[in-house]
C-alpha cells in the first residue's frame, strides 16, 4: 500500500496540484484573519497592563486601574484569584502593548492572524510527516480553520492555542524519531508559563503522552530502549518542572479545578457550551466544530483498538470539556485535526486498496486532488472579491470611542460606574485621570457582585439596593450600553431613563451616558441633555438593527416590547411580545402578553 501511494506521489502532475491547492488554502486563511477588525474588549486591559509594566519597570502587585478594588470594605475574599489574574499573562501583555504601541491595530490584527494561521499550519505539518492523504488533510485543516474563527480575539490565549499544536508536534516527533527533540518541550513550556496561564493545557497534554506512552509499554504494544524511556521520562518532567518558573506557580490549575473559582465564570460567554449559542438563537451552529465533534465518536467505534492511548485520553478528555465550554473547543479541534485526521486516512487507503484496482485507484485520487484544488479555487475566489484586510478597531460594535470622546471633551468629574466589557477600552485612554468600576478581570467577587446588582437595579424587599450602591461608591456618571449585544436591555436603562435623579446627555447606537442630576453637572446638562424619547427611540433603532442581523432571535423582541410598553405603546408592545413567543415559548413572556391586552382592553373601555 505505501508503495503504491509513493509511485502515485511521483507522478507529474499530482504534486503541482497538491502544492497548489494548499498554497491557495494557506493563502486565504490568511486574509480570512486579516480581515476580522481588532475587536476584543478584553485586549484593552491587557495593553494597559503592558504598557503599566513596561513604564513602571515591574509587575503589578494591585490593581491600579479600578477604584472600587482597593478600598476597605471591599476586601477581596479570593486574593490568590486577585494575584493570579495580575500576573500570569504578564509576558504576553508587555508583547501586545509593544506591537501596538509601535504598529497600532494593524501590528495587532497581523500578530493575530499569524499565531492562527501558524496553528493551522502546524496541524498541517503533522498530517504531512504522517503521510496522511490530501484529501483528508485539506478536510480536516479546512474544518479546524472555521472552528478558529470564532476564536480570533486579540488575547494571550492565542499564544496556548498555538503552543498546544507545537507540543504536541514535538511529542508525535518524539515518537517516531526517538530523538533529543524532546528537549524542545522545556523552553516551550518555561516561555507558554510566562506567557498565558493556559499553560496548564501543555502540562495536561505531556501528562497524558507520559501516561500514554508508559501504559504502551507496560502492556507491550511499543518497544522503547532504556536510554529512550530516561530521555522521554527526563525530557517531560524537565519541561513540567520548568513551567513553574512563573510569577504565579501552578495557581492555574487550582483555578481550573477547585469548585469555589467557578464564581467567576459564571455567565461568561467563553465558558458556555458551544450549542448554548444555536440553542437560545443568538448564532448558528459552527459546522467545522460539528464536522469535529461527530468524527471522533465515529472513529472511536471503527478504530477503537488501534488508538494509542494518550491519544484517547486527550480526544475523550478535551470532547467532554470541549462540549461543556466553548474555550475548548480549540484544543479540542487541534487534537481531532492531528488524530482522527490520521486515523480516518488509514480506513480511506484501507477501503480504497480492497475495493478498487490501482487503475482505478490512481483515477480516485486524481479526481479528489482535482476536488480539493477546484475547493480551494472557489474558496480563495469567493474570498478574494469580496474580503479585504481591516486594520481597523471595531469601534462601533465593542468599542464606546465616541462615548469616551465625549467624557474626555467634557471632563466629567467623580467616580463612574460603567459597562463590565467597557472597562479595559476606558483604562486604556482615560487612565489615570480616571479610573474605572469595573472591568473583563474580575478581580474582586464582591465588586462584581455588585455590579450585577447594579445593573439588575435590584431592589430586595422594595429596598433600593441599587441606588445605596451608586450613592456609596459616589458614582457621579454612567456610561452603559444601550442595547446589550444581543438585544438585552438591562432593568438600570430602564430605571435611569425614568428617575430625575438621573439625566441622559450622551446617546449613538450602542452606548449611552447618565450624569448624576446635580449642581456640579449643571453645564453639562444644559448642554447636552436628552429627553426620555430620545433613549426609548434610540433604543428601538438599535434594536431593530439587532433584529435584522438575529432574526430568530426572542431577545431584541423583549427589549423592543418593554420598551414601547414604557412608552404607551401598547399595540407596538403586545406585537412584539408576540414576536418573541413565536420564537421562543416562554410563560414570563406570555403573562406579559396577557397583561397587556388587558391594558389594552381597558384603555378601549371594554
Amino acid at each position: 500500500m505505501g508503495n503504491y501511494f509513493l509511485r502515485l506521489k511521483k507522478e507529474r502532475f499530482l504534486p503541482v496540484l497538491i502544492t497548489l491547492a494548499f498554497l491557495l488554502l494557506f493563502g486565504t486563511i490568511f486574509l480570512r484573519f486579516l480581515s476580522i477588525p481588532l475587536w476584543d474588549c478584553d485586549f484593552w486591559y491587557h495593553i494597559s497592563t503592558g504598557r503599566q509594566m513596561v513604564e513602571t519597570g515591574s509587575l503589578l502587585e494591585r490593581d491600579p486601574f479600578s477604584y472600587t478594588t482597593n478600598l476597605k470594605e471591599n476586601e477581596d475574599p479570593f486574593p490568590n484569584w486577585e494575584n493570579s489574574v495580575l500576573k500570569h499573562y504578564w509576558l504576553s501583555q508587555v508583547i501586545l502593548f509593544l506591537v501596538y504601541n509601535n504598529a497600532g491595530p494593524k501590528g495587532i490584527i497581523i500578530l493575530r492572524s499569524l499565531l492562527l494561521t501558524m496553528t493551522i499550519f502546524i496541524v498541517f505539518w503533522r498530517l504531512q510527516r504522517w503521510s496522511v492523504s490530501p484529501p483528508i488533510t485539506f478536510i480536516f485543516i479546512f474544518s479546524l480553520f472555521t472552528l478558529l474563527l470564532i476564536g480570533t480575539g486579540e488575547r494571550p490565549v492565542l499564544f496556548t492555542i498555538l503552543f498546544t499544536a507545537i507540543s504536541i508536534f514535538i511529542l508525535e516527533d518524539f515518537k517516531s524519531k526517538r530523538d533529543n527533540r524532546i528537549l524542545l518541550l522545556s523552553p516551550l513550556m518555561l516561555l507558554w508559563a510566562n506567557l498565558h496561564g493556559g499553560f496548564i493545557i501543555g502540562a495536561v497534554v505531556i501528562m497524558a503522552f507520559m501516561f500514554g506512552e508508559g501504559a504502551e509499554i507496560i502492556l507491550k504494544r511499543k518497544v522503547y530502549a532504556r536510554r529512550e524511556i530516561i530521555k522521554f521520562y527526563g525530557g517531560t518532567i524537565a519541561a513540567l518542572v520548568l513551567s513553574y518558573i512563573n510569577p504565579t506557580g501552578w495557581d492555574a490549575f487550582s483555578f481550573a479545578l477547585a469548585p469555589k473559582y467557578a464564581v467567576f465564570f459564571e455567565g461568561t460567554q467563553e465558558y458556555h457550551s458551544p450549542f448554548y449559542f444555536f440553542t437560545h438563537k443568538l448564532h448558528p451552529i459552527n459546522y467545522g466544530y460539528i464536522f469535529l465533534a461527530v468524527s471522533f465518536p465515529v472513529i472511536l467505534m471503527l478504530r477503537n483498538r488501534r488508538l494509542e492511548i494518550s491519544h484517547l485520553i486527550l480526544l475523550i478528555g478535551t470532547f467532554v470539556m470541549g462540549v461543556n465550554s466553548i474555550r475548548y473547543t480549540f484544543y479540542y479541534g487541534i487534537i481531532t485535526s492531528m488524530v482522527v485526521g490520521r486515523e480516518t486516512d488509514k480506513l480511506f487507503k484501507k477501503l480504497i486498496e480492497r475495493k478498487f484496482s490501482e487503475t482505478t485507484r490512481r483515477k480516485i485520487l486524481y479526481a479528489l486532488n482535482v476536488a480539493i484544488l477546484s475547493s480551494a479555487i472557489l474558496f480563495a475566489a469567493g474570498y478574494y472579491s469580496n474580503v479585504k484586510a481591516n486594520f481597523n478597531v471595531a469601534y462601533g460594535d465593542s468599542v464606546p470611542k465616541r462615548a469616551v470622546d465625549f467624557i474626555e471633551k467634557n471632563k466629567l468629574s467623580g467616580n463612574m460606574f460603567n459597562e463590565y466589557t467597557f472597562g479595559g477600552y476606558m483604562t486604556w485612554r482615560l487612565y489615570p485621570w480616571k479610573k474605572n468600576f469595573i472591568d473583563t478581570r474580575t478581580l474582586n467577587y464582591t465588586v462584581l457582585s455588585e455590579f450585577g446588582w447594579i445593573k439588575a437595579a435590584f431592589e430586595p424587599g422594595n429596598f433600593p439596593l441599587w441606588e445605596k450602591l451608586l450613592a456609596q461608591y459616589k458614582v457621579n456618571f454612567m456610561i452603559l450600553y444601550l442595547v446589550e449585544r444581543y438585544g438585552g436591555i438591562a432593568p438600570l436603562i430602564f430605571k435611569l431613563v425614568e428617575d430625575d435623579k438621573w439625566v441622559p446627555v450622551y446617546c449613538d447606537p450602542m452606548s449611552v451616558i447618565f450624569v448624576k442630576n446635580s449642581e456640579e453637572n449643571n453645564s453639562v446638562i444644559e448642554k447636552y441633555k436628552l429627553s426620555r424619547d430620545d433613549i426609548y427611540n434610540a433604543i428601538i433603532y438599535r434594536s431593530s438593527k439587532i433584529v435584522a442581523s438575529h432574526p430568530p432571535s426572542p431577545i431584541p423582541f423583549l427589549g423592543l416590547g418593554e420598551t414601547f410598553h414604557k412608552m404607551g405603546r401598547l399595540d407596538d408592545s403586545l406585537k412584539a411580545y408576540k414576536y418573541a413567543l413565536e420564537r421562543k415559548p416562554d410563560p414570563a413572556v406570555q403573562e406579559k402578553v396577557k397583561q397587556i391586552e388587558s391594558e389594552i382592553n381597558k384603555k378601549k373601555g371594554l
